[in-house]
């Protein structure tokens, strides 16, 4: 596992899944929790991978008007998704519990930023 994903597995027992992603929304380092599996299949999983990087395609149409996209959060039932944008189109992916805090979210988008 890449530093990253061991930081943020460190910071909270509820971060479930950490991944850089390309620009095609493909995993280009990071992976799942030890000991845990994903909630869907893995073809669902991917499909979430993709759907993360179309999002990301989607919010820089309107930067020059709003400015640029910090993350962006999806709560459902069973899984909070946070997407954080990065330099040279990546995109870092974390899922965690549903109950993990929003008050947490300012520490990780440190963790984000403070690995480049």
């Amino acid at each position: 596992m890449n530093s990253l994903a061991d930081l943020m597995f460190g910071f909270d027992s509820r971060i479930r899944y950490v991944a850089v992603l390309d620009a095609f929304g493909r995993t280009v380092e990071g992976g799942m929790r030890p000991g845990l599996s994903s909630l869907e299949p893995k073809e669902e999983a991917d499909k979430v991978d993709v759907q993360v990087a179309l999002i990301r395609g989607m919010t820089e149409g309107a930067s020059e008007y709003l400015g640029s996209t910090n993350y962006v959060i999806l709560h459902r039932e069973k899984l909070m998704l946070m997407a954080f944008p990065r330099k040279g189109g990546k995109t870092v992916l974390i899922t965690a519990e549903p109950d993990f805090p929003l008050e947490r979210v300012p520490t990780l988008i440190e963790m984000v930023e403070s690995t480049g």
